[in-house]
Parts: structure tokens; sequence; C-alpha cells
């Protein structure tokens, strides 16, 4: 995978996804306006290919966007709601409705004609071809320096 460029507002988007993590969904789902779920998402290799399955119940297929720019691989889309209710007529409210956006990185090397993606029963299968590279491992000798000599010997004697 291609090194990414550290920037503190990066730190920032993910800030909602770790609170989430840490508080759950209902919790933190009134503190970001604008997009009210993520849906769950796997991630797995198949041979050389990346394979993503998101579960998107209810979603049509006109509301859901795959886009390539810049090496990222944007998921977006929105849940709708079947009718209108009103805030105070719930008892219990843990489905979520709102506007979606996942994004991951993939290798410099994949274009649009390398992504396929299909929709059936609520899940979206994404399969982007050659995305995972064999990068050979090289081992790097550690050595001591002078104090590290000095307590190794320190420790034998």
């Amino acid at each position: 995978m291609p090194l990414v460029r550290w920037t503190p507002f990066r730190e920032m988007l993910d800030m909602p996804r770790e609170m989430r993590r840490a508080f759950g969904r209902p919790f933190f789902s009134l503190m970001e306006p604008g997009v009210e779920a993520l849906p769950p998402m796997d991630v797995y290799t198949k041979g050389s290919d990346m394979m993503i399955r998101m579960e998107l119940p209810g979603i049509d297929i006109e509301d859901l966007d795959i886009s390539l720019t810049e090496h990222t691989l944007r998921i977006s889309g929105e849940s709708r709601s079947d009718k209108e209710i009103k805030e105070d007529d719930y008892y219990r409210r843990e489905r979520s409705y709102g506007r979606f956006e996942r994004s991951l990185p993939v290798p410099e090397k994949v274009t649009e004609k390398d992504i396929d993606a299909s929709y059936t029963d609520g899940i979206l299968e994404v399969k982007v071809k050659g995305a995972v590279e064999e990068v050979p491992t090289k081992k790097i000798e550690v050595k001591a320096g002078k104090e590290g000599a000095r307590r190794i010997r320190a420790k034998k004697g």
C-alpha cells in the first residue's frame, strides 16, 4: 500500500469512528451531524484481489455511489426512512438513517477498470483486482551501541 502523508486534519476525521468504537453508535450518532450511520464492512484478500463486503439493508442501488479519487476508494450512499414518525412517538430507536461514507486506500496502479461491484439482498460486494501486492520482507540487523554493549557485558558478569 502507498505511504500516506500524515495530516492532523485526517486525525480529526478519524475521531468520530474512534469515539463510536469506544462508546457505541447510539451515543455518538447525536454528535455527528449529517452522517448518521457507518455500515459494517469486511475487507479481506482473495489471491491478489482486495474484497470488500458491506451490509446495506434497505438501501436502493440508485442511492449508492462508488468512486476512485487519488488512490482512495470511496463508498457512499444514503439510507432513507420508510415513513415519517415524529421523534417523540418513538419508544426505542436503534436503526440509523442518513448519509454514510467509507474510504479505503488502494495502490497507485489501481484504476476504475480494476474495480467490480455488485449489490444483492442488501450486501454490497466490491472487488479490487490486483490490489494486494507481495512485498519482500528484509531483516534489519540491530547493533548495540556503546551503552548497549556495556549493559550486555554487565548482565553477563
